[in-house]
C-alpha cells in the first residue's frame, strides 16, 4: 500500500467516526432529554401528593360548611325575585297548581334552595295579599294566576 491510499483509507475512516460521533451526540442528547422530562414527572407527582397531604379536611369541618352554606341559601333568596319566578310558572302552566307543584317546579327548574314549609306558610299567602301580582288561591291549596279581563 502506499501512502496515498493509506492517506485515502484513513480520511475515510476519519469521516465513518466522525458520523458515528454525530449519531452517538444525538442519542446522548434523546436520552438526556427523556431523563429530565422523567424527573420534572416525579417532581411534579411528588408535589401532587405534598398538597394533597397537606391540604386534607376533616369530614367535621365540610359538614359544618355545607351546613352554613345551605343555611345562607336558604335566607338569601329575596321575596321579590321568587315571587316573580312563581308568578311566572303559575302563567305558563294556565290551570291552578298545588304547593307541591309549584315546590317541585321551584326547586329543581330553578334551582332556588327553599324549604317547603317556608313557600306554604309564608311566600305564597304574601302572594295571594299583594296588590302587584296576579296570583289568587283558588281553594285549598291550589293557587293560579289571575286574569284580567279586559272590559270594552
Amino acid at each position: 500500500m502506499n501512502l496515498l491510499e493509506e492517506k485515502r483509507t484513513l480520511m475515510k475512516l476519519l469521516i465513518e467516526l466522525m458520523h458515528e460521533r454525530k449519531a452517538v451526540a444525538s442519542l446522548y442528547e434523546a436520552v438526556e432529554k427523556r431523563l429530565n422530562r422523567i424527573e420534572e414527572i416525579e417532581n411534579t407527582i411528588s408535589e401532587g401528593h405534598a398538597l394533597s397531604q397537606t391540604t386534607i379536611i376533616p369530614k367535621k369541618e365540610i359538614d359544618y360548611t355545607k351546613f352554613k352554606d345551605q343555611k345562607i341559601k336558604l335566607s338569601s333568596i329575596p321575596y321579590d325575585i321568587i315571587s316573580k319566578d312563581i308568578c311566572y310558572i303559575l302563567k305558563s302552566s294556565g290551570i291552578p297548581m298545588n304547593a307541591s307543584q309549584i315546590y317541585s317546579v321551584v326547586t329543581k327548574n330553578l334551582h332556588f334552595n327553599l324549604g317547603y314549609k317556608n313557600l306554604v306558610s309564608n311566600i305564597l299567602p304574601r302572594m295571594v295579599e299583594d296588590n302587584n301580582l296576579p296570583v289568587e288561591k283558588v281553594y285549598r291549596g291550589f293557587w293560579q294566576y289571575r286574569h284580567t279581563e279586559k272590559v270594552t
